[in-house]
């Protein structure tokens, strides 16, 4: 019998177990039976390293929809690496793993310092765990155990519990690395503090996000990246600027930060999974660095989850927010000073130039992009558009070109980079259409008025959702035309600064490409 049908039976005997105790009873026999070195289990298939993988296969027998209602993300070991990384370099004397589940951050963290210092930390009964499972608790502490000695069982702080209740808080001086849940909150309990991030986001991560960094020295959390900039996530926002540190933001195509695993429940697939961020807080700087949103191919992953190349890509900039500034732009730290030329030299928005009335001035708008953005000022047969009336003949032109250039793209990866180009997002868009010279705006009215020419030539069809969606795809040449003519207005000429906003892969300095 191969080792693969020898790991199918072992896995038959384990659902058989669950079946007949129960999955609570299965899990206590089997972890005395590993820390006790009975080896009921096959070392192959019963581990320290795969509880976790484990766990998850006998929540998705007893209850498909436990792990997803619970938000839960298991966290891959090249990104438990990653933020143990992070965490080891920053203050606290107490470490604090939040909603530890079965253990894959904190372990690692301990991996990484090494035997004696772990010993240490948990002679000095340092370690502290936060997890509402009891299970996943007692899974985590089990895994520690085996790995440096039941002795330390006893000198485990274990908190099993909802950890937004205010009677459960963090050890002073504490530094904490987590991975928070990631749902909605349905109804706010009476034992949290009400507080205004709660009521405005109603996301569990972020009330995590906020308890964590109001109450301990430092911490390194991984989140979805929607807090960086969306409209209702402000009022975090504004609790974080109290602090500082660094945000490192990830797309979730073509590469996903929660892909690559064999098995799972819920996040073994390869697109449609959450945009994840991890940011590094502490309360010796003001201001966040931000990188922009990476993304990366799959074959990339080994070399673009390293703390060096992820801290080359964070920005220079520190991000205040305040009332001018409500949200972190995820930009390329090589487009730092274009986009500060951008800002300063505009005096308008998009939104200046359109008019409220109906009139012959009409483009069509695709709310969805994914490597471009593209106008029309024909009728798109689809259903996702937004449609805009230019105030004047020469606004039609402008906003049009504006569109189909690298600008409007960019702006939307660094502000969103989801799916959907919101109305509010495209009107708020810094244009320097004041600035055009004639003879720059002769250049820009050539080009748009030969793109509106060959609009029907370039037109792409694609069903979604069992509807024919209409969109354009227009030579490169155009963009690069187009690019050309606004960066002189900003007194640049390099066209090819946009090709990494673009691209579909990340592109490193002297690294794989």
């Amino acid at each position: 019998m191969g080792k693969s049908e020898k790991v199918m039976k072992e896995l038959e005997l384990y659902f058989n177990q669950i079946d007949k105790n129960g999955f609570d009873e299965t899990w206590c026999n089997l972890l005395a039976s590993v820390l006790e070195r009975r080896n009921q289990f096959p070392p192959y298939f019963c581990t320290e390293g795969n509880f976790g993988e484990l766990y998850e296969l006998g929540l998705e027998h007893i209850n498909k929809l436990e792990k997803k209602e619970l938000g839960k993300y298991y966290t891959p070991e090249d990104v438990s690496s990653v933020l143990s990384n992070w965490l080891l370099a920053l203050e606290g004397d107490n470490v604090a793993d939040v909603c530890c589940g079965c253990g894959n951050l904190i372990i690692s963290y301990l991996n990484l310092i090494g035997k004696e210092k772990a010993e240490k930390l948990l002679d000095e009964k340092k370690i502290y765990l936060y997890e509402l499972d009891p299970l996943a608790l007692m899974i985590c502490k089990y895994r520690i155990a085996i790995i440096y000695g039941e002795k330390y069982l006893d000198n485990l702080r274990c908190f099993a519990g909802d950890f937004l209740n205010k009677k459960i808080t963090l050890p002073v001086n504490c530094k904490v690395i987590a991975n928070p849940p990631y749902f909605k909150i349905k109804e706010i309990d009476d034992n949290w503090e009400s507080t205004k991030v709660i009521r405005k986001t109603k996301e569990f991560y972020c009330a995590f996000i906020e308890k964590i960094v109001s109450n301990s020295v430092s911490s390194v959390l991984l989140t979805p990246h929607s807090f960086i900039s969306g409209t209702k996530f402000y009022p975090l926002r504004q609790v974080l600027t109290n602090y500082g540190g660094f945000i490192v933001s990830f797309d979730n195509v073509p590469g996903c930060i929660f892909n690559g695993r064999k098995k799972g429940v819920f996040n073994s697939n390869t697109s449609n999974a959450v945009r994840a961020s991890i940011m590094v807080t502490n309360k010796s700087t003001c201001g966040y660095r931000v990188s922009p949103l990476i993304r990366f191919k799959s074959f990339q992953r080994d070399l673009i989850l390293s703390n060096t190349i992820l801290n080359e890509m964070v920005g220079s900039t520190y991000q205040k927010i305040d009332e001018n500034n409500k949200r972190f732009a995820k930009c390329f730290k090589d487009l730092e000073p274009l986009f500060n030329k951008w800002n300063k030299l505009s005096s308008f928005t998009l939104k200046d130039y359109f008019s409220k009335e109906q009139n012959e001035f009409k483009i069509d708008f695709p709310n969805t992009c994914r490597y471009f953005t593209v106008a029309s000022s024909n009728n798109l047969e689809r259903k996702g558009k937004h449609i805009i009336y230019a105030r004047d003949e020469q606004s039609f032109y402008y906003i049009y070109a504006f569109l189909n250039s690298s600008f409007c793209y960019w702006y939307w990866r660094m502000y969103d980079g989801g799916i959907n180009f919101s109305q509010q997002l495209l009107s708020e868009i810094p244009v320097f259409f004041d600035k055009i010279t004639e003879e720059k705006s002769e250049k820009v009215m050539i080009i748009a008025k030969e793109m509106m020419e060959n609009e029907k030539k370039y037109i792409k069809v694609k069903k979604n959702a069992g509807t024919m969606q209409h969109n354009i795809k227009f030579p490169k040449k155009y963009r690069d035309n187009l690019n050309k003519v606004f960066l002189s207005i900003l007194g640049e000429d390099n066209v090819s600064c946009f090709d990494e906003v673009h691209s579909n892969k990340i592109e490193i300095s002297g690294g794989l490409k």
